[in-house]
């Protein structure tokens, strides 16, 4: 098993209903590192859900909450970092993770998002109250040339998380 000084940051990009969340929790525990979820850690600073800080203070200043948490982040710390689903949608904040760690993009197909968050009971703010196939098609399709500027690419459909996590200890290790 690698040891946790053999990484710097890394961070887990991807489409909602990908696997960020667990997937990061394990694999920070696999390497016995500090987890952070950036979407949490929003929701700790406003208060809020992030349904609500969208709906309430619109996505321009949720994307200026993601930048703020991500540069906040000590990066002299190792951890594994899950973002929301469309914090790579700004080049900055892809620059930020690039100059700090590993970008790894967790990639589930349109039909496994599809399958995941349609009838889901997690609200999604940007695909709205009413998630259907259109709205996530069209939101999909705008954020895979971001997800495709990741330095590892996941593919995780009809995978268990244990076999994830070790398909990303293996691409670390090589």
């Amino acid at each position: 098993m690698a040891s946790k000084n053999n990484y710097r940051n890394i961070f887990l990009i991807g489409f909602s209903g990908s696997g960020k969340s667990v997937i990061g929790k394990k694999l920070a525990n696999e390497l016995n590192l500090r987890y952070i979820d950036t979407d949490r850690e929003i929701e700790l600073l406003e208060k809020k859900e992030i349904h609500q800080i969208i709906e309430k203070k619109g996505e321009l200043f949720f994307r200026n909450l993601e930048k703020k948490i991500l540069k906040n982040i000590n990066f002299n710390i190792s951890h594994i970092i899950s973002t929301g689903g469309g914090i790579a949608t700004l080049k900055e904040n892809i620059e930020t993770m690039n100059k700090n760690g590993i970008i790894i993009w967790l990639n589930a197909s349109l039909e496994t998002v599809k399958d995941r968050l349609i009838g889901s009971k997690e609200i999604r703010p940007l695909l709205g109250k009413n998630i259907d196939n259109n709205n996530i098609v069209e939101l999909y399709k705008d954020r895979i040339e971001n997800y495709s500027l990741a330095n590892i690419k996941i593919e995780t459909d009809n995978k268990t998380i244990n076999k994830i996590v070790k398909e990303i200890l293996d691409k670390l290790d090589e």
